[in-house]
C-alpha cells in the first residue's frame, strides 16, 4: 500500500509529497544519511464547544408546524428567536450527527470533501 510521505534529513533537506510504500526508507541525495519521515503535528481542539463555537439551530416542537419549517438555521448566534421556536446548541460532532439523523438533515459544509464532492453527489468515476 502506498501513501504520501514527507521526508526530512538532519542536513536540512526536505522532500515533500513522495508516494512511497508504508515501510519505505529513503537516503538523502545530499549527505547520503538516512532520512526521517516528517510528521505534521496533530491539531487538537476542544471536544465540547462553548456557546460561541457551538452550532445553533432553532427548533419548533409544535406538531402542527409544517415539517419543512420545524428547524431553522440562524446566520448568527445573536439572531432573534421567532415565537414557538427554542434555541438548541449542538456542542460536539456527536450531537451534530445525532441531530442530523433525528431531523433527516445534513450539514453540507461539514460533509463536503476537498475533492469537491458533497453528500448528494451521484456521479462516480469517469463520466
Amino acid at each position: 500500500m502506498a501513501r504520501m510521505i514527507d521526508w526530512r534529513c538532519a542536513c536540512g533537506r526536505v522532500q515533500q509529497d513522495c508516494l512511497e510504500a508504508v515501510d519505505a526508507s529513503r537516503e538523502c541525495p545530499d549527505c547520503h544519511a538516512q532520512m526521517e519521515q516528517d510528521w505534521l503535528p496533530r491539531v487538537r481542539g476542544d471536544a465540547q464547544w462553548d456557546d460561541n463555537t457551538a452550532v445553533l439551530v432553532l427548533v419548533n416542537d409544535d406538531p402542527s408546524c409544517p415539517r419543512d419549517v420545524r428547524v431553522r438555521y440562524p446566520g448568527q448566534h445573536s439572531a432573534r428567536v421567532p415565537d414557538g421556536y427554542r434555541r438548541v446548541h449542538l456542542r460536539s460532532l456527536a450531537e451534530v450527527g445525532r441531530f442530523e439523523r433525528e431531523h433527516q438533515v445534513a450539514c453540507h459544509a461539514m460533509h463536503f470533501d476537498r475533492n469537491g464532492r458533497a453528500l448528494d453527489d451521484k456521479m462516480v468515476g469517469n463520466h
